[in-house]
């Protein structure tokens, strides 16, 4: 019974603290913003960077790439299914619909010709390799 008391104002204002000290990620949670669609993870390795997004449910002919001054920019737009813009059975959505574009920064040392997009299973790799001159090279010493 006292956990109960104790946990009811709590959950009374789950949202708000949440937007109190996360803005940035309830806004985006909530639709609210689109700062942070879709989430990505880059990685790096000698000889390429890769670049996750995680977007479920496009098309791929929805989504733009480009890469200029190694800037990539990611672009598209999210449709949701008819039935989910359906408000009389909606108790909370939290999947974003609309537009959304992120810019990524790319080290200066990658090769924008021989880049690679695959979407599968709802995550967009993208492949950029690094050029020739900048990828590390094995150096064989000989003995005198």
């Amino acid at each position: 019974m006292i956990s109960n008391m104790l946990r009811f104002p709590f959950s009374m204002v789950d949202n708000e603290i949440e937007s109190l000290f996360f803005p940035e990620a309830y806004r985006s949670i909530a639709g609210q913003g689109q700062s942070a669609y879709p989430p990505i993870n880059i990685s790096t390795t000698d000889k390429s960077v890769d670049v996750y997004l995680f977007i479920a449910g496009m098309n791929p002919d929805d989504i733009d790439l480009v890469i200029e001054k190694n800037m990539l920019s990611v672009s598209g737009t999210r449709k949701l299914p008819d039935a989910a813009n359906d408000d009389k059975g909606s108790y909370r959505q939290e999947r974003f619909e609309g537009s959304f574009k992120r810019v990524i920064t790319l080290p200066e040392a990658v090769d924008a010709e021989s880049t690679q997009a695959v979407y599968k299973d709802g995550v967009l790799h993208i492949s950029i390799a690094k050029r020739a001159e900048t990828q590390p090279r094995q150096i064989k010493i000989s003995a005198q």
